[in-house]
């Protein structure tokens, strides 16, 4: 075998190291090289692992926040629509009451207004019978010929409620 390395020009001592050479650099890699990085790739996985896991969490959560913000949203538009209809339900009852507070008002302004209407011809015909009587004194003082004196009140009276 010797003659056939010989042959081929290889040298079995220079091999025989290299050999060891290479045992060596492969223990040596081994420990320094290869199980740390294997010790990395682990880690590096397992953090990986451990961020699908919380973004599976997270999104779980998301969907749970969302389903209850929609929730809240939803009692949120119902609550509203019930304040929006008993807002409309006070309204309408509150221009009632004005309405019917307004009609009270005009009553009492057309009562007043017929009251002071009422007085006023009252004072009228107060002035239109004085006015009368001191015609009818004129008149029978000059139809009688007889002087202011003579003329009585009683006549006068009398004269006015006939007419």
């Amino acid at each position: 075998m010797s003659e056939l390395f010989h042959a081929l020009g290889i040298n079995a001592k220079a091999l025989l190291i290299q050999g060891a050479n290479f045992v060596v650099l492969l223990i040596v890699l081994t420990f320094a090289v290869y199980r740390p990085l294997m010790r990395i790739i682990k880690e590096r996985r397992a953090k990986i692992e451990l961020g699908v896991r919380g973004g599976e969490t997270a999104a779980r959560k998301i969907a749970e926040a969302e389903q209850m913000s929609s929730e809240k949203i939803r009692a949120g538009e119902t609550e509203a629509v019930a304040i929006i209809t008993k807002a409309e339900g006070q309204g309408q009852k509150r221009s009632q009451e004005i309405i019917h507070g307004g009609e009270k008002k005009a009553e009492y302004i057309i009562e007043e207004a017929l009251a002071t209407a009422a007085k006023k011809k009252q004072e009228e015909m107060e002035k239109v019978a004085l006015e009368a009587q001191a015609l009818i004194k004129a008149a029978l003082i000059r139809t009688v010929e007889l002087s202011p004196e003579q003329v009585d009140e009683k006549l006068i009276h009398k004269a006015l409620q006939q007419l």
